[in-house]
């Protein structure tokens, strides 16, 4: 499913969203391009980790549609909460400046620097993001197309 021309096409758009055009044109609609990104992408990658899983346990048998349809709904329901609940902002600030610290250690180890403290990510809290969600139709259109219908398990 991270394959798919639409997933392609939301890392082209995340990455040129946000190193290019949020620097050049700062305002609401940068934001909602990375959000809708980050809903084509984000069901596709739980897609991708579960198979991931699967295939090492020895347990991948094939694309499963349930296992796509849970995944756009974790999606919804996280990013819902996460621009509209404030306990659920702050986790996500935690949890994603945890993610970066080993990057960040890296790249400080390699330039001879002391190892950086851990960090909250900035993250506006914007119900008017959720304008995104209907993005997730995208996602149920990558998973349930690969790699041919018929290889697709309907459990």
């Amino acid at each position: 499913g991270l394959l798919h021309p639409l997933a392609l096409g939301s890392i082209a758009l995340l990455a040129v969203n946000d190193h290019v055009l949020k620097a050049a044109f700062p305002g609401p609609f940068t934001g909602k391009l990375s959000d809708v990104a980050g809903m084509v992408l984000l069901p596709l990658f739980l897609v991708a980790a579960v198979e991931l899983g699967e295939a090492v346990l020895g347990r991948f048998a094939a694309p499963s549609r349930r296992v796509l349809l849970l995944a756009i709904a974790v999606s919804v329901v996280v990013f819902a909460a996460i621009k509209t609940l404030p306990a659920a902002a702050d986790a996500y600030r935690i949890a994603l400046g945890a993610l970066q610290w080993p990057v960040e250690a890296i790249g400080a180890a390699l330039r001879g620097r002391p190892l950086p403290a851990l960090h909250r990510v900035a993250l506006v809290r914007d119900p008017t993001d959720l304008v995104a969600l209907p993005a997730a139709v995208l996602a149920w259109m990558a998973g349930r197309r690969r790699p041919s219908s018929a290889a697709i398990v309907d459990d």
